[in-house]
């Protein structure tokens, strides 16, 4: 384990010691996009199964519970329900109506969660710490408060990746993390206002600010804390953000290094027991030469003999079959070596072809959104031109059903009659009208003119008629004078008697009723 006193040599120029950093994002082919991916992240993050290589053991859980499955729904619970809500009571069709938002992502080979693999440290680092077996225990809690520290940033500075769950893993080559959470985005405006979008959240600006350099700075200062190591600057030039699917092929090549030296250990060991039955061989020699000089004892050396021939045998024996049993590990392992190095260039090839296909699939994409962006604003368009029509037409209605109503006010005006808005069953149409357009006088309350139904030219300027109303609930009207609008002062009927007559409407009261009756 590296000493922290030494951690400067004290000679001009030398450095600390640095090792690597690594956040690998689920992609392509590993990604989860459904409950079966969801289900397989969870047996292998929480060992829900059983294997000589993986212990449950040896994982630490830091945040979240042992059922990952739920603990992705209850993020969903708590995210999506007031969106869902919302979304739900705009739709007047039932069939679009979403029940349960996981069971409708489930469905649509979409990300539904994303996991990021968190990895300090390589595995020749990780067998120099844990070469001192008394301190393993506190290795353990120091690794985990590392990477408990990083969580907790990552919770801080991507605030829309909802975390779910994470777990510490020590039964594999190094030490590493399994973070699996939900990636949330906002403000759309098709489908949930808010909803599942890992690109919402994982955008180059994402990778490159917070996973490569923020949480790379957090995790240097949590390894020198620790282990008295820095973090590795990342590399100008490359993103260490690999794919899962990556990830996988960079660990069975340690594996394949991990076969390779057990092989080498088992040659050895033959190396060895061939050495030992040489031995064995040599004795029996002396022996029976030891034998044939004695003459006195040659009856108890010939038993003595015969038992160490017979002990020789069963040793030869048992050493050739050892001997045929590792020649027969050493052809299993061989065997297994082609077939991860096969499978390595197969998951190779995959991943390029992924990567390929992403690249396709996003030019497609993006070429789609911005056709669907103009569709929008054309469509946008069209809508508000629709509007426009149905106020029109709405007013051009109601226009005709007053002409009738507008005359008959006219003419009460004209002939200076009194008008009568309501009958016993209620008001007239006329007593209807006249309480929508009615304007009180200022300081008189039941003295009101009717400016938008009609009013007259005449010698003094616009007028429109004054009416008192009589009981104060708009059911009769009494003439009481006339108001001057440009002036807006009141003048008497007896002044422009004679000039209130059909001839002296505005012009453009006549022409409006002559068009609709004309329509």
């Amino acid at each position: 384990m590296t000493d922290r006193k030494n951690f400067f040599s004290g000679r001009e120029g030398d450095v600390m010691n640095k090792v690597s950093y690594s956040a690998h994002i689920s992609n392509g082919k590993s990604a989860i996009n459904s409950k079966g991916r969801l289900s397989g992240v969870a047996k292998h993050n929480l060992r829900k199964y059983r294997s000589k290589e993986y212990d449950r053991e040896n994982i630490v859980l830091l945040f979240g519970s042992t059922n990952l499955l739920r603990d992705v729904k209850k993020v969903y619970q708590g995210t999506f329900s007031e969106a869902l809500e919302q979304y739900n009571k705009k739709q007047t069709r039932a069939d679009r109506r979403i029940d349960d938002y996981f069971e409708h992502l489930s469905g649509k080979n979409q990300d539904m969660a994303v996991e990021i693999i968190f990895q300090c440290g390589d595995k020749d680092f990780w067998e120099d710490v844990f070469m001192e077996t008394d301190k393993e225990k506190q290795n353990k809690e120091n690794i985990c408060k590392v990477y408990d520290t990083l969580l907790e940033q990552l919770q801080k500075e991507m605030p829309d990746f909802k975390v779910a769950n994470a777990v510490v893993h020590f039964d594999e080559a190094s030490p590493h993390m399994h973070v699996v959470g939900v990636p949330i985005g906002r403000g759309f405006k098709r489908g949930l206002e808010t909803k599942v979008s890992k690109r919402s959240v994982f955008t180059p600006k994402t990778l490159e600010n917070i996973l490569q350099n923020s949480l790379r700075q957090t995790a240097s200062v949590e390894m020198l804390i620790h282990f008295g190591v820095l973090v590795k600057d990342k590399q100008k030039g490359k993103n260490h953000d690999l794919t899962v699917a990556e990830y996988k092929v960079q660990q069975e090549t340690k594996r394949l290094e991990m076969v390779a030296g057990f092989l080498e250990e088992k040659q050895d060991r033959l190396f060895d027991t061939s050495q030992h039955l040489e031995q064995i061989e040599q004795e029996v020699s002396a022996a029976e030469r030891h034998l044939s000089d004695t003459k006195m004892e040659i009856a108890g050396a010939e038993k003595d003999l015969v038992q160490i021939k017979t002990e020789s045998r069963e040793m030869k024996q048992k050493l050739m079959a050892e001997q045929e049993e590792i020649r027969q590990e050493n052809l299993s392992l061989k065997t297994d070596t082609l077939i991860l190095h096969s499978d390595k260039e197969r998951l190779l090839r995959d991943v390029r072809k992924a990567t390929d296909e992403k690249e396709q699939m996003q030019a497609k994409k993006e070429g789609l959104l911005e056709d669907i962006g103009v569709l929008d604003k054309e469509f946008e368009k069209r809508l508000d031109f629709i509007n426009v029509l149905d106020k029109l037409k709405a007013l051009f209605y109601k226009l005709l059903s007053m002409i009738p109503l507008v005359r008959e006010f006219a003419k009460f005006v004209e002939e200076k009659k009194d008008i009568r808005a309501a009958s016993p069953y209620g008001y007239t149409p006329l007593g209807r009208l006249l309480r929508e357009y009615r304007t009180s006088l200022p300081q008189h309350d039941r003295l009101v003119t009717f400016p938008e139904i009609a009013s007259w030219q005449t010698s003094t300027g616009e007028v429109v008629p004054v009416y008192e109303d009589y009981n104060g609930r708009g059911t009769e009207y009494r003439l009481a004078g006339f108001w001057n609008v440009q002036k807006e002062q009141a003048v008497k009927v007896s002044e422009i008697r004679e000039e209130i007559m059909p001839e002296n409407r505005p012009m453009y009261q006549r022409q409006n009723e002559e068009y609709i009756q004309g329509r």
